[in-house]
């Protein structure tokens, strides 16, 4: 199983990759939220959470996915996208669930994106 290492001076944090449900900015730091709820706050911009997603990942990093200036998405959990609502809401339909809010824009973005996968068949 492939995990995402955050390492900070004293602190090193190993998340599975399908374990990690989103990151959420918080100032000058992110917090990373995993299936069991679990949230973990790092000292790193949403930016470099991206960055090292993508070195770690690689193309394999194509589940993660930045909306706006303050989330960054597993779109493996994506489970309803409510634009009226500015609602996004992420499960693993098993107990895990999330509700998040997001500009109308990424949102209408993000369920277009998906509409395209579907259409091409990569969903």
């Amino acid at each position: 199983m492939k995990h995402i290492i955050i390492s900070k001076s004293t602190e090193l944090l190993r998340v599975p990759v399908d374990y990690m449900m989103y990151v959420s900015s918080d100032g000058n730091y992110s917090n990373i939220i995993t299936l069991d709820g679990r949230s973990r706050l790092v000292c790193l911009q949403l930016g470099q959470v991206e960055d090292i997603i993508a070195e770690q990942l690689g193309d394999n990093g194509g589940n993660f996915l930045r909306l706006g200036r303050s989330l960054i998405i597993n779109t493996n959990y994506i489970y309803l996208v409510d634009v009226a609502k500015q609602q996004l809401i992420l499960s693993d339909c098993k107990g895990s669930w999330h509700e998040l809010t997001a500009s109308r824009e990424v949102l209408i973005k993000l369920k277009t994106y998906i509409e395209s996968l579907k259409l091409t068949g990569n969903e």
